[in-house]
């Protein structure tokens, strides 16, 4: 069991409530002395999807680079995320040299976040419930994956 939290993995869905999953995870940081790695997992596309891209788009060169564009894409609003955080009220304090590393994975989300924690020796995660309502409180279907999955203490942030 580990004594001390030295990285904290914070996974972000890009919702208004993962605002406070990343003041939490800050404060969290800041009060470890933890190195924080930001991640974003992009829902991979169905295989008819795929299959219906390939069917259309014949030149392989072609459909790579609309594929690296959508992961650029998502690179660019966790970007355009983190810079409306640090302008919102919750970003005044932290400081911006806390996060380690933003990276934006493509998969299923839940495999994706526990293949990164375990890759880079996370001790911790923090992310949001994903669910909105009367059940807020209780997990969505990638926040429970990870709980079910993880080896490492999960943190769920619940919406304001």
């Amino acid at each position: 069991m580990p004594t001390s939290i030295r990285r904290l993995l914070c996974c972000l869905g890009l919702r208004d409530d993962c605002h406070q999953v990343l003041a939490h995870s800050l404060c969290l940081a800041q009060a470890t002395g933890a190195e924080l790695h930001v991640l974003h997992a992009v829902k991979a596309l169905s295989d008819d999807v795929m299959n219906t891209l390939k069917a259309n788009i014949r030149q392989r060169k072609t459909l790579e680079a609309l594929m690296e564009q959508r992961l650029d894409q998502a690179h660019d609003r966790l970007e355009a995320f983190l810079d409306d955080f640090w302008e919102s009220p919750l970003g005044k304090t932290p400081s911006r040299e806390i996060i380690k590393s933003k990276v934006v994975v493509e998969g299923y989300p839940a495999a994706e976040i526990i293949r990164y924690a375990t890759r880079h020796d996370c001790d911790m995660i923090v992310m949001a419930t994903n669910k909105r309502g009367f059940t807020a409180s209780y997990a969505g279907k990638v926040t429970k994956g990870v709980i079910k999955r993880a080896s490492v203490p999960v943190v769920v942030v619940p919406p304001v």
